[in-house]
Order: structure tokens, then C-alpha cells, then sequence
């Protein structure tokens, strides 16, 4: 079995100064409860520098991914990929994993909607319903069922490929490639001209409808009167004449819905007014997916990682759009979360490490969010997270709780109280850290109470 190297984290402060000993303190994966990693410090503290040290301190056999906020962590033997609107790199969020445990059709959908769920703007419960809608139907317009593991292989094809298949009116070929975000947006305007056409609210319609409603309460009350006749002496003239209103009413319906019928062309037109069935509903869902293909993350152009063992992620230029940032990020860690548990358990081995900088953009205390989900669950299946933040407040609870590695850099005076609170640990350990020279960490080795200690650098 093959593990991680030991990092070396530095030397235990209080046995150098009582004991002049220097003691080593190490950051250990055979002896660690698990391997996530979380580092917190004041710009200029060394985050950069320590997430280095451990990314070098992973074996040779260790996937390494690397998304890069300031775009500044330059690693040895990395390949680096720029995500920008210019250079067009990034991932389809529809393509499926076709493995019929750990992929499928409703997978894809939810890791969407979660996606766009964990933002700033969270969808609406009509949003939501109309958007997984819209999914499933750009998949079955593909020929890909929900329920039939048979039809999820498709072809991945880059935009250039896409578009010279439509150029090409090869429409047998196109149907062989997974759906885009393109297609989901074209799809919903499509639904939008129909309902603003009046297709689901068109005068024959509503004709049908108020006939029929009048049709029931004719009837209703037409009944009403037999049975008062039957019982005791009632008017035939009123009988009469609502037994000849009912008979008008009765044509007048079946001459609309004979019209209705004669319009129809799908035979789903009833299910398709049922699910898009608000114009203002349907309006907003192609804003958001106009906004995410505008950002120019979520498209058909994979980046070229090739077989790259460290991949790094330069997301630098997407800074300015937070929300598409961060759904990008947790779209991607929603697919290495699947990769790995596809792959199976791990044995107590790393196989694959996760860097996110700047954690605060990505954490929050759902349990859905990626990062707890890697922080809680995937020890097993070998996915270790390091995150780096400027405050232990900016992690999650969970992953405070979870992870085996913390290590608390100099941090700015005006966080000192709320951390130490967070950490339940004294105030005063957070006051003498020195820039680039003293730190505390607390490793939750096996069979040992995990406890913050002080260290001087190395």
C-alpha cells in the first residue's frame, strides 16, 4: 500500500523553549483519522506556500486538482489550464455518466440543480420544476431515457463539432451527441414562443373550457330538477328547456374540442401546458441558463488536461462572477465525488486530492454542498479536500469538524475573537502567531484527543 510522504509542519514551540528540543511535528497520513486538510491565515501568511508543501508531499500515484482562485499556485509538473469567456475551456454539465449505478439521467439533472441551487440566487420551486423539465426533455429530444441505462451513451462533441453538424444537416449525427446548455436554452425559448403564441391559452381553448364548465352546471342542475320531479310535481317547461340549453351548450364544447383536436400535433400537448404552464416562470429559467452560457464555463470545449496527474484550474478571470464561480466549482466537485465512488473504496489510501483557495466563495453549512459531502463521506473512497481561507470562520462547520489537518496561520487581529470561539480554543494562541514563523495545528491522529499546538516553522 502506498501513502502520502509525512509533511514536515514545523517544531513543537513549548519543547524548544522550556526543553531547548526540537521536536518534530508532522503531518502524517498513516496516522491521521483522515486527510483533509484546512489552513487558515492573513493575506501574506503562507497559504500558498503550505498548500505547495502538501501537494508535493502526496505520492507519485495521487490525483491532484487544483482550482486556483488568484491563479498564483504554481506547482512542479502541473498542467495549467486558463478558464476564461476568451479561451472557452470548460465542462458540458449534461454530458452523463453512463454507469447505471453511479450515473444516469436524474443524476445529471440534480447535480444541475444543486449547482445553481447553492448560489446567491437559489431557484424558486416553480423554477426548479421547470428547469429539471426542460433537462429531461433536451435528453429524450436526444433519444437518452430516464429509465433506460441503454440509451445514456452518447458521443461528447466540442461546439466547433456541433455546428458542423448542423452546417452539415447531419441531424442522425447530432442526435448521437450529448445535449448542451445551448440546446436546453433553445428548447426553453421554444416552449416561451408557444406560450406566448397562446398554444396552451388560445381561444378555442378557453372556448372548450367555459363550455364545458357550463355544460356540468347545466347538467348539475337539470338532475337537481328530475329528481325534485320524481319525488314531487314539477315543471316540464323549465325541464324542457334546460334539458334544449344543455343540448346547445353540449355541440357548442364538442364543435370546440373537435377544433382543439384538429391543432393538436404532438399528443403531449396537455403535459406540456402542465409543466410550462408560466410565461414569467419560464422567462426567468432562460435568464439563468443565458447567464451561465454567457460566462462561457459550462460548454462542450473540455480543457486539455490530457493524463495529467496535477491539473490546475487558473479560475482567476471568473473572479468577478461569484455565483457562476462557485457552480462551477461544486458542478466539478459533484463529478470527482461520483468518479470516486465509481472507482470504489480506498482502503485508508489517498487517490485523489482536492484544492479549493479562497474557501469562503464555497462554504456554507448545507450538507448537500460538495465539500461537506467530500468532508463527511468520501475518507472511504480516497478524496481528500485541502482548503485554504483567510479564517477558520470561513470553512463549514462539518468540515471543522471533520477534518484531520488544521493549521491556523497569523491571522488578522479583527477575526481573532470570532475564530477562537469557532475553534473553542484560547484567544490568546491566535495573538502570538508570527507571520511566516510561528503557527498552531491540531492533527486528530488515531487513538490520540486532538488538541491545537504550537509550532515554530521549519
Amino acid at each position: 500500500m502506498t501513502y502520502a510522504s509525512a509533511v514536515l509542519i514545523g517544531y513543537d514551540y513549548w519543547r524548544r523553549r522550556r526543553d531547548q528540543v526540537e521536536e518534530r511535528v508532522q503531518w502524517n497520513p498513516e496516522r491521521l483519522a483522515n486527510h483533509h486538510v484546512g489552513i487558515a491565515g492573513a493575506p501574506g501568511a503562507g497559504k500558498t506556500h503550505w498548500i505547495r508543501n502538501f501537494i508535493e508531499g502526496q505520492s507519485d500515484d495521487v490525483e491532484v486538482d487544483i482550482f486556483d482562485y488568484h491563479g498564483d499556485i504554481e506547482v512542479p509538473g502541473a498542467k495549467t489550464v486558463l478558464f476564461s469567456e476568451s479561451t472557452k475551456y470548460g465542462f458540458n454539465p449534461l454530458v452523463l455518466n453512463p454507469d447505471p449505478d453511479y450515473g444516469g439521467v436524474r443524476r445529471a439533472v440534480n447535480d444541475v440543480i444543486a449547482a445553481i441551487g447553492n448560489t446567491s440566487r437559489a431557484l424558486g420551486t416553480n423554477q426548479e420544476s421547470v428547469l429539471r423539465n426542460l433537462l429531461t426533455d433536451a435528453y429524450s429530444l436526444k433519444g437518452i431515457s430516464a429509465t433506460n441505462p441503454s440509451t445514456w451513451y452518447r458521443n461528447e462533441a466540442t461546439d466547433e463539432q456541433i455546428h458542423r453538424l448542423i452546417e452539415q444537416q447531419d441531424w442522425a449525427g447530432l442526435r448521437q451527441v450529448y445535449p448542451t446548455l445551448h440546446d436546453v436554452t433553445t428548447l426553453a425559448r421554444r416552449k416561451l414562443k408557444a406560450l406566448w403564441m397562446g398554444i396552451e391559452d388560445k381561444d378555442e381553448g378557453r372556448q372548450v373550457l367555459t363550455a364545458f364548465d357550463e355544460f356540468c352546471r347545466v347538467m348539475a342542475t337539470l338532475n337537481q330538477r328530475r329528481m325534485k320531479n320524481a319525488s314531487q310535481a314539477s315543471d316540464d317547461t323549465e325541464l324542457a328547456q334546460l334539458d334544449s340549453k344543455l343540448g346547445s351548450i353540449k355541440m357548442r364544447a364538442l364543435d370546440g374540442f373537435g377544433t382543439f383536436l384538429e391543432r393538436m400535433q404532438s399528443g403531449r400537448e396537455f403535459e406540456e401546458v402542465v409543466k410550462y404552464n408560466s410565461k414569467d416562470v419560464l422567462l426567468s429559467v432562460i435568464n439563468r441558463l443565458e447567464n451561465l452560457q454567457a460566462i462561457g464555463i459550462f460548454n462542450s470545449n473540455p480543457p486539455p488536461f490530457g493524463n495529467a496527474r496535477i491539473r490546475r484550474y487558473n479560475i482567476k478571470p471568473l473572479a468577478q462572477s461569484e455565483d457562476e464561480l462557485r457552480m462551477f466549482v461544486h458542478f466539478r466537485l459533484q463529478a470527482i465525488i461520483r468518479e470516486e465512488m465509481q472507482r470504489g473504496e480506498a482502503h485508508g489510501r489517498i487517490r485523489r486530492l482536492v484544492v479549493v483557495d479562497e474557501c469562503v466563495l464555497f462554504n456554507d453549512e448545507s450538507r448537500s454542498n460538495p465539500i461537506n459531502v467530500i468532508a463527511t463521506q468520501m475518507r472511504k473512497f480516497g478524496l481528500a479536500l485541502l482548503q485554504a481561507g483567510q479564517s477558520p470562520t470561513h470553512m463549514s462547520e462539518e468540515f471543522l469538524s471533520s477534518a484531520g489537518t488544521l493549521l491556523l496561520l497569523n491571522l488578522s487581529p479583527t477575526i481573532w475573537d470570532s475564530a477562537a470561539r469557532r475553534l473553542k480554543i484560547d484567544q490568546k494562541m491566535l495573538q502570538y502567531l508570527q507571520p511566516q514563523h510561528t503557527g498552531a495545528v491540531r492533527l486528530t491522529e488515531k487513538g490520540q484527543i486532538p488538541a491545537f499546538k504550537q509550532v515554530y516553522f521549519a
